[in-house]
């Protein structure tokens, strides 16, 4: 087996293919052994020959090759090799923030207070050297990130933090200007301003680093909803909580630095980054809180020592070790037969050989995620797979000498396969795959053929090499994945399945009524007051009924009672107005049963409020709201539009078992609290 050569490095695993590029593992050797892992990005052939792309590339190579700080994943180089560019650059031991978050939860624990304000803290610093990076001649370069989120932030297992994937960042002089109005980044991370399609600047990173710093306190996403629509409102709207509100059990004195960042207008958030990072940092060192980068690392290792004892152990037992190797793998085997010492859980990259056993074995990456989804299918064992099968000159070596046990062994593998005619050395492999999910119990489709299992499902006969794989479960999105199945042993690969979002209907507050005549022209009067002519389009409440009367010199007025539909969101009504001797609809004559005579008598109008109001629901300590037809869920929320008129509200409290009925009156335009206490 042989490795790709491309450019100056050895492409060691795919890690992902995205729409616009491909992601890979990578080496780089140099003399006397020197070798250093590092990951290659590449664009996709097909899209060689798009200039605008290309152009587009090189403008993010350019602006993130510029970057050399502690908390920035740093760019080596940039090449072209076959008429396709390609990006080098560093490789992050660890994982991105959503998978520590992830990873927390299903250890049954949180990322403690303190360790949020770190990550957080090193990402400021490093996107304030970002935003106020300038040219050889001094010229500020005005890079803005417009892509921060919990994907984009790395923590390695030695506890540092690293800004990642400047790939939609945008310089003041970049070749490929971003068009006004397009949006570029995660819906959920946007600031009000990016999502409404404004200029931006370093204040939105600090909006979205508020963000991130919201949910991992809470717990909860802050402004993802069931679809891109709601959730660029919910960011528009930005109507926030703060996060002790939210829960109680975090302290109140942070309330302040976080909502500062989540200001809905840029002029009341964070000049920069450095105020934010040094707002935390006060926090922190007030509080007297155990936050460096070495109870960072102590924390990752704690939630992922499984892990990371399996990289040590198969990195140790699967390689061709040197006597003073082999002496130490000993001493441990005997101190614990199944499970290394902490001490060695942080495993360093063999320089051994390669490993039987890489299915089972895990590594994170810096940007390999960011040009599309993947699954654990994709991910590298450390140490494991990272050199190709031994030959004469990559054997390991003991201070230069080479070793002779493994060149014996190759020697007689290669007569072996002599004698068989090539069989056993050019068969293809077959190895034991095992498809997980999150959760369990989906039906598997490999290669487009249904599988008789769910998962947990083995698939004890699928050839090596890549594979499709789709999940479906109901009541999740199918998910679907790409698997590079080794050619060395067994496998296993994870796939995360999405709950399918359930769209609410959306709730009628008002109702665009329109009034039309033929003629036209003709004066407008509803309920006793005049409100323009023919044709009017007024907003009304749904369910409404009101008197509407049209009046045109030289035809007879018209008047009839108007009702509103409830359900939609658009009414119109027509009238047509005959020719003939004006009279007045709403005067009619009856006879006095006295004096016989006429007697005027004038219909009063029905008065119905027309717009809508403002309620304020305060309840102690929480309740289910429903004011039919508004179903608002449970307290605490922030204030509620409602057409105007009267309602019949309930409060439910599941946990006290209680429910309040109260009487509310809306007036247009008005504001009304309600008060809500439950004994």
């Amino acid at each position: 087996m042989s490795l790709e050569t491309y450019g100056r490095y050895q492409l060691l695993k795919k890690l992902a293919t995205g729409g616009m590029a491909q992601i890979y593992l990578a080496r780089q050797l140099g003399v006397q052994g020197f070798e250093k892992l590092l990951v290659v990005k590449r664009i996709l052939p097909h899209l060689a020959e798009n200039e605008d792309f290309i152009t587009m590339f090189l403008d993010e190579a350019r602006i993130a090759a510029r970057l050399n700080h502690p908390n920035v994943v740093q760019i080596f180089d940039l090449g072209q090799q076959d008429d396709t560019f390609y990006i080098a650059m560093e490789y992050i031991h660890g994982e991105d923030v959503r998978k520590v978050w992830k990873q927390a939860e299903r250890q049954g624990t949180a990322i403690p207070i303190p360790l949020i304000c770190r990550i957080i803290i090193e990402s400021c610093s490093g996107l304030d050297y970002a935003h106020k990076k300038a040219d050889p001649g001094g010229r500020p370069l005005n890079i803005v990130h417009r892509d921060i989120s919990p994907q984009n932030i790395l923590v390695s297992f030695e506890g540092g933090v690293k800004v990642v994937d400047f790939g939609i960042a945008k310089a003041a002089d970049q070749a490929t200007v971003t068009k006004s109005g397009v949006l570029k980044g995660k819906y959920s991370y946007m600031s009000p301003e990016q999502a409404q399609g404004k200029p931006v600047d370093a204040r939105t990173d600090v909006f979205a680093l508020g963000v991130v710093l919201y949910e991992l306190l809470t717990g909860a996403r802050l402004f993802k909803r069931a679809n891109d629509i709601q959730t660029l409102n919910a960011v528009t709207e930005c109507k926030i909580e703060p996060p002790s509100n939210v829960d109680a059990r975090l302290p109140k004195d942070l309330d302040p630095i976080v909502m500062r960042a989540l200001a809905k207008n840029r002029e009341d958030r964070y000049p920069d980054a450095r105020e934010m990072q040094q707002a935390l940092e006060d926090w922190v060192l007030k509080n007297k809180l155990p936050s460096g980068s070495v109870h960072l690392a102590a924390f990752m290792q704690d939630i992922y020592a499984e892990r990371l004892a399996r990289e040590a152990e198969e990195g140790r037992l699967e390689f061709t070790e040197s006597q003073a190797d082999q002496s130490r793998s000993e001493q441990v085997d005997k101190a614990t037969p199944n499970r290394p010492p902490k001490s060695l859980r942080t495993p360093t990259i063999s320089k051994q050989g390669p490993s039987t056993k890489s299915g089972r074995k895990e590594a994170t990456r810096a940007e390999a995620g960011r040009s599309g989804p993947i699954s654990r299918a994709n991910e590298l064992p450390l140490g494991a797979d990272v050199k190709p099968p031994p030959t004469e000159n990559s054997l390991p070596t003991q201070q230069g000498a080479p070793s002779k046990g493994p060149l014996v062994a190759l020697a007689l593998v290669f007569v072996v396969a002599l004698g068989l005619g090539g069989y056993v050395a050019f068969r293809p492999t077959r190895s034991h795959v095992v498809i997980t999910s999150t959760p369990s119990g989906a039906s598997v489709r490999v290669d487009g053929k249904a599988i008789d299992c769910r998962t947990p499902c083995t698939l004890p006969s699928l050839p090596s090499g890549d594979h499709a794989v789709e999940l479906t479960k109901a009541g999740y999105t199918p998910g679907t994945t790409q698997i590079s199945v080794p050619s060395s042993g067994e496998a296993n690969f994870e796939v995360t399945l999405t709950k399918e979002a359930t769209v609410q209907p959306a709730v009628i507050v008002e109702v665009a009524l329109t009034i039309t005549s033929e003629p036209p022209g003709a004066a407008v009067t509803i309920d006793g007051t005049k409100r323009g002519v023919t044709p009017l389009t007024l907003k009304v409440p749904p369910g409404a009924s009101a008197a509407v009367t049209l009046e045109l010199a030289g035809h007879q007025g018209v008047s009839e009672r108007v009702e509103v539909p409830k359900d939609q969101a658009e009414f119109s009504k027509a009238f047509t107005l005959k020719a003939g001797e004006k009279k007045d609809p709403l005067v009619v004559t009856k006879k006095d049963p006295v004096k016989k005579d006429p007697l005027v008598v004038k219909k009063e109008p029905e008065v119905r409020p027309v717009g809508s109001g403002t309620v304020r629901f305060v309840v102690t300590p929480y309740a289910n709201v429903e004011c039919p037809p508004y179903k608002f869920g449970d307290t605490p929320f922030g204030d509620k539009q409602m057409a105007a008129g009267d309602y019949k509200c309930t409060f439910t409290n599941g946990e006290l078992g209680k429910t309040l009925t109260r009487s509310v009156h809306i007036d247009p335009g008005e504001v009304q609290k309600v008060k809500v206490t439950f004994e």
